[in-house]
């Protein structure tokens, strides 16, 4: 942090300018204060990433879809500027270290505090791919350290970058020595290239050096594709999981949710694993016999609190627990299935807003879905240019997309699947002609 330079502004739109954080190929970032004395952070992006027109509608459908991301283990966006000569986005201020910084200063991480860095990050990443949101700028750097557990940074910034780069033309975003191997050949990068990212990060933290060093930009690319990574002493199962996200083909690797659930030894059903993995990022894992508690009091638009129950004694069991523990279950299941039901037309009549990624096309955009009991509407793409008519198909939760209008905008079939959360749902859309999904994400119902 250092005083403002003579060039600095002092004032970006509502919020004042009051010191310069730091500075990078993306633009500056400054500590600032909203009109209510709130702390921000403030990027001030380079005014050349905004110059295209079609660039700025692009930014203006990331944004919406970064400021999706659950606000936990992140830096959450908070507001964007896009329109002006120099655009600047406002994110959650996060006072601490970065994690590079960390290890420069103080050395490597050990033990307990390496593998709550390791869940922390890894729930970042599940949060923000869920949203469905690709980092591709993750790094030692991007991690800060704050109070509370670490935050990934910059989540929305490089994706919002990205797209410039794809009508500028220029040199893709991220550190050459945790660039994926796909994205080195130019190839569609997805979360896979962000669980590449955080596997070079681990290592870093444990051993205090890059996994991949050279003296040239071209060199450090060689040995990525053609080298195995040095990860030094670092050991047991972590190592394992690291390298398993350290796969040269994106399909090998893990994704987050699953490297969460290695890093906390659970199997892949039971509670939500970024539940899991927010507790385990900011205390010691939970004892044996201690309960996970999870409040929501608004799921349509805040992450579950999550705290901790102290062990209970062991107690024998005895047979009318077991009879009122097979009963508690039955009608579990019995109100789950109602649920689902519920779940159900007309149970899914409102409106429904959320974001999606283009699987081939790498492209994150705006959803919106308007349902009734027989059908509804559905636009989607940069500034929701698509639309479509939505009508009951085979299945109570299947729909038909059709009569639809808009530059490269086809019909398919949105098929619906529930979540942990009453008033989110998951989509995946699929275009008339392909057996593949062609496009998925998550949307919440807002009224």
């Amino acid at each position: 942090m250092s005083e403002l330079r003579v060039d600095d502004p002092r004032q970006l739109g509502a919020y004042r300018v009051t010191r310069r954080l730091g500075a990078g190929g993306q633009g500056v970032v400054y500590l600032g204060h909203s009109p209510q004395g709130a702390q921000v952070a403030i990027k001030l992006l380079h005014a050349t990433l905004s110059s295209d027109p079609a660039v700025r509608r692009r930014f203006l459908g990331e944004v919406e879809a970064v400021r999706r991301v659950a606000a936990f283990c992140t830096a959450q966006l908070l507001d964007a500027d896009l329109e002006g000569d120099r655009p600047y986005l406002v994110s959650e201020y996060v006072e601490g270290p970065s994690l590079r910084e960390h290890v420069i200063a103080k050395g490597p991480r050990l033990g307990g505090s390496l593998e709550r860095l390791a869940i922390g990050t890894a729930t970042a990443l599940g949060a923000i791919h869920r949203a469905g949101v690709v980092h591709r700028d993750f790094k030692p750097g991007n991690v800060l350290l704050g109070l509370d557990g670490p935050r990934v940074i910059d989540f929305g910034v490089s994706r919002l970058v990205n797209t410039a780069t794809v009508t500028t033309g220029q040199m893709p975003v991220g550190t050459p020595a945790y660039l994926s191997p796909e994205r080195i050949k130019g190839e569609t990068a997805g979360p896979p290239a962000d669980l590449w990212a955080w596997g070079l990060t681990v290592a870093y933290t444990a051993t205090g050096r890059h996994s991949y060093t050279a003296d040239t930009y071209q060199e450090v690319l060689a040995r990525i594709l053609y080298a195995k990574p040095d990860l030094g002493g670092l050991s047991g199962r972590l190592r394992e999981i690291v390298e398993a996200c350290l796969a040269p083909e994106p399909g090998e690797r893990p994704d987050a949710e699953e490297v969460l659930r290695r890093l906390l030894g659970q199997d892949a059903v039971g509670d939500d694993v970024l539940s899991s993995g927010a507790m385990a990022a900011i205390g010691r894992p939970a004892a044996k016999g201690s309960a996970l508690v999870i409040t929501d009091p608004d799921p349509t638009t805040s992450f579950p609190t999550v705290t901790r129950t102290a062990p209970a004694e062991r107690r024998r069991v005895r047979a009318w627990q077991v009879v009122v523990a097979v009963l508690g279950l039955v009608m579990g299941v019995a109100g789950f299935v109602f649920w689902l039901r519920g779940a159900q037309s007309p149970g899914l009549e409102g409106t429904w807003t959320g974001s999606a990624e283009h699987l081939s096309a790498n492209r994150v955009f705006p959803v919106e879905l308007r349902l009734g009991s027989e059908g509804g509407g559905m636009r989607w793409g940069a500034d929701l240019h698509c639309s479509g008519r939505l009508g009951r198909a085979d299945g109570e939760m299947i729909f038909r997309l059709d009569q639809v209008e808009g530059d490269e905008c086809y019909p398919g079939t949105l098929r619906m699947f529930p979540t942990s959360f009453t008033h989110q749902m998951v989509i995946k859309v699929t275009r008339d002609g392909k057996e593949e999904v062609t496009y998925s994400g998550t949307v919440t119902r807002t009224s």
